[in-house]
Formats: structure tokens, sequence, C-alpha cells
């Protein structure tokens, strides 16, 4: 089965090891997104999946369920956010650290790993 416009949910479980991220570019006003039916900018259903270059930089979260306290979000370098498992040290873990989508691990499930592009002091300054 091939890919039609708004299945880049099947792209992305489909990524396996290469650690392949794709999110979707709406075809009318050029929003991105991440696994979505519909574009949230104008409610087009014509979106084009597209392969992302893989970084970006975690953001602040908020309201955290017991299930998803290793998730965090992540805006990517192509304007969208997803959430995914991030693979360092649990104190290199905060906003504004660069990411980048782990080659060694992949997607797990439905989330994107991703891993830390820069060491971060145990205190945590520089």
């Amino acid at each position: 089965m091939g890919l039609r416009s708004g299945t880049a949910v099947q792209a992305a479980e489909e990524a396996g090891p290469d650690a392949e991220l794709y999110f979707q570019r709406c075809r009318w006003c050029h929003t991105t997104t991440f696994q979505r039916l519909l574009c949230p900018t104008c409610g087009s259903t014509d979106l084009n999946p597209e392969l992302s270059e893989g970084e970006g930089v975690i953001s602040v979260r908020r309201g955290v369920a017991a299930a998803d306290a290793d998730l965090w979000p992540v805006y990517m370098t192509e304007g969208f956010t997803v959430r995914c498992r991030v693979d360092g040290p649990l104190h290199a873990v905060r906003p504004g650290v660069r990411v980048k989508v782990s080659s060694g691990v992949g997607v797990t499930g439905r989330r994107p790993v991703v891993r830390l592009c820069e060491e971060v002091p145990l205190d945590g300054w520089i």
C-alpha cells in the first residue's frame, strides 16, 4: 500500500531503526505538523509527508501524566513539535537542550527517540 496524503503516521511507524522521522506539510498553507489527519491551521486534508532533518530543541513540558513521565516535547527545526523519549543522563534532559533523532535507537512504538547533542555537566553549569 503506497503513501497517500494524510498518512505520514504510517511513514513514521515504518521508519524503523534507520531513525528517519517523517512529518507532514500542508499543501495549501505549508504548515508543518506531526501525525495529524487535518492541517491545524487551515483544516485541509491535503498533507504531504516529508523527511525531517531530525534536529530540534527540548521544550517546556506541562501537566505530565505518570504514563508520559519519560516523554518530552521537542520543537523540530521544520517547525513542528513531537513528544519524544530522550536518550541521555537525566540531569541533562531539560528545556533548551539541542537533540537529534537517535540513529541507533530509531522509533520505539509510536514515539521517536532522540539523543542529546551536547554534554551538560552534572551541576548544570558550563
